[in-house]
């Protein structure tokens, strides 16, 4: 993982201003996950995930890559033009670079599992989740009837909190005054890196933190093991006003190992080979859009989870990425401090089906 900062704007500069300079550029760089999630969304979250993994037999949903007018249209409310970011060169290419370069490696897939819900620009320090419904159903009335109106909301709820994350590099005077960019190079790249890994495996973990209550045991091979997962959550949800129908789109998480096993899974649709010889005992009788393999699974792990996403599982998010430096004297450094604020919670687990191995 690389960053775009032009190094060469910085040098022969005062050190105050390089050091504000390269303020600025830092502060770019470690932005650029989140804008790219909002200028590219599900597009940026699956950047890395094969397109092999897509279910034959359904409609495309191959990510489009947005253009550089949209880019550039959606940084025009932080920047405007290269020229007033001088330690930086020609920032929509460079997005558009990053969006085909460093995104695939990063670990962004969880995104698309939950709604996100964005307070950050809210006072809020908490988001409430109700862990069921509304419970507003439609009766028959007679011409002139009341209406029966749901005010008193009782279900239980689940508040998901603000939860601060925070870490600190230092630059050294020596790899300005020596020009050893590469240092701060690699020091930012593995700043960036290591957030989102954080952030990646804090909303994994949701997942196989969930109890056995969610298992579904292996029946006859991987294809009717998922088709009784997905007919089992539908069964459950289908009351709760989740708008799902009888086919809705699923998504499929496992460990990087187990990725082959189930894009195999994937092919056994009516009329397939592996069907008609008897590979697989039925065909994938439900939608799966993308399997999503993490290392964030453990190997060890005895299933993997079928997910319908949205709904009660959401990712909340208070704060972006952002970056405050102070210069320490003492050691000839400049300290960076990076802090970001989100949490999430899966509020009804009957949307996930952990689907065992064997």
């Amino acid at each position: 993982m690389h960053t775009n900062i032009n190094w060469k704007a910085l040098e022969g500069k005062p050190k105050d201003q390089q050091y504000k300079m390269l303020a600025g550029a830092i502060a770019f760089e470690l932005g650029k996950v989140a804008m790219a999630l909002d200028i590219g969304g599900k597009s940026a979250s699956l950047a890395g995930v094969e397109l092999g993994s897509k279910q034959a037999g359904f409609a495309s949903n191959d990510p489009v890559s947005p253009g550089i007018e949209q880019i550039k249209s959606f940084m025009a409310r932080k920047y405007t033009t290269p020229s007033d970011t001088p330690y930086l060169v020609d920032l929509a290419s460079q997005f558009a670079e990053f969006f085909h370069t460093n995104m695939p490696e990063m670990d962004m897939g969880y995104t698309v599992l939950f709604d996100m819900v964005d307070l950050r620009t809210s006072m809020h320090d908490h988001y409430d989740l109700i862990d069921t419904n509304a419970g507003i159903s439609f009766t028959q009335r007679q011409p002139g009837g009341a209406v029966d109106i749901r005010r008193n909301i009782t279900e239980a709820k689940t508040s998901v909190g603000l939860l601060e994350f925070a870490a600190g590099i230092g630059i050294l005077d020596r790899w300005l005054e020596r020009q050893m960019f590469w240092n701060i190079d690699e020091a930012i790249a593995e700043f960036r890196a290591q957030h989102f890994q954080k952030k990646a495996e804090l909303f994994y973990g949701l997942l196989t933190a969930l109890s056995s209550s969610v298992d579904v045991n292996f029946t006859t091979d991987d294809v009717t093991t998922a088709n009784t997962a997905a007919a089992a959550i539908i069964r459950a949800c289908r009351t709760k006003g989740y708008a799902i129908g009888n086919n809705p789109s699923f998504y499929a998480v496992c460990a990087v190992e187990k990725v082959g096993r189930l894009q195999k899974m994937l092919t056994a649709t009516m009329g397939n080979l592996q069907v008609a010889y008897g590979t697989s005992n039925e065909p994938l009788a439900h939608r799966i859009t993308e399997v999503i393999g993490t290392t964030n699974i453990p190997s060890s792990d005895t299933g993997w989870y079928l997910v319908l996403p949205g709904r009660k599982m959401k990712r909340v998010e208070f704060k972006d990425l952002t970056v405050e430096s102070d210069r320490d004297i003492y050691r000839s450094a400049s300290d960076i401090v990076g802090k970001a604020q989100y949490n999430g919670a899966i509020g009804d687990t009957a949307q996930v089906r952990r689907c065992k191995y064997a």
